[in-house]
């Protein structure tokens, strides 16, 4: 049976890896990584299989992965992400990883935001580390924009109202499970982009609006207002991070981010279904009072 490494497990989208795998993960057995000493005892006492992993301590990797087949990568939204990257890759390949599931970002790969370079280049250095790969690209990923809606009544978007694709942390945890079940034989060397539907921030709005019965407001706001932000950040590796998003919303600003606004929906081809659409996710995550 197959031993598969959750890394990032605790978040958004590895909670929800997590869940899918709780329904079926037949033939393989979970492993879930953490930095915190407490979550994994949490884990352990509801009889998961817990390890801590800080991606910054590369004495605590061989522990980690030994006996792991398969790996989910996902690593911190900072600079460091290709130090990290790379000393843990080095690792899974020296602990005999089959299979590293990389979760992403929705690139073009002729572009000039950093970020998206940095991502670019931990997935090479993959794909040259002799590990069979499957990289995730999800475009705008809608519990990250929307976290706090259902408590506030609104949301927020930086890159004023130029539509951008979407999809729900849910589908790309399915994904992810599927190919992490089905392993390298059938998803070994693969693409996969995870963007279900092209909407504006005030278009999200509407739709989550009528859903709820009740007003869901967009506050449209712009690069600057983002790079007030980014510059208030006290750390260097994850202002630096900041800053390449601010580049994004720049670019998406002058309409030279266009391979974002599209509708690609690799949901369908490794599911067989398709994705989740916004009318859908606010049905299940919000609920209706209309």
């Amino acid at each position: 049976m197959a031993t598969a490494l959750i890394i990032g497990a605790s978040g958004t989208v590895g909670s929800q890896l997590v869940n899918e795998l709780d329904k079926d993960h037949e033939g393989l057995e979970v492993r879930l990584a953490t930095r915190r000493a407490d979550v994994a005892e949490q884990w352990r006492a509801q009889g998961r299989e817990a390890v801590l992993l800080d991606l910054d301590r590369p004495e605590q990797f061989a522990d980690a992965l030994e006996g792991v087949d398969r790996v989910f990568l996902l690593t911190g939204y900072t600079a460091d992400m290709l130090h990290q990257s790379k000393t843990f890759v080095d690792a899974a390949a020296q602990a005999g990883v089959a299979h590293i599931v990389h979760l992403g970002v929705f690139s073009a790969g002729r572009h000039d935001i950093p970020h998206y370079s940095w991502h670019e280049l931990i997935e090479t250095y993959i794909e040259a580390s002799g590990i069979a790969w499957t990289h995730l690209h999800p475009n705008v990923i809608t519990d990250t924009v929307l976290a706090t809606v259902a408590e506030t009544g609104s949301f927020n978007v930086p890159w004023q109202e130029n539509a951008r694709g979407w999809v729900c942390a849910a589908d790309i945890a399915a994904v992810a499970a599927a190919v992490l079940r089905e392993g390298p034989d059938e998803h070994g060397g693969k693409n996969y982009w995870l963007s279900t539907e092209l909407a504006t921030g005030p278009q999200v709005a509407k739709t989550l609006s009528e859903v709820l019965g009740t007003e869901i407001t967009c506050s449209v706001s712009g690069p600057d207002d983002l790079a007030a932000y980014a510059s208030s950040v006290s750390s260097a590796a994850e202002r630096l991070y900041m800053e390449s998003a601010v580049a994004t919303m720049r670019q998406t600003v002058l309409g030279t981010m266009g391979f974002e606004a599209v509708v690609r929906d690799d949901v369908q081809t490794v599911l067989g279904r398709p994705g989740t659409t916004m009318e859908q996710w606010a049905r299940e995550n919000l609920g209706s009072t209309a």
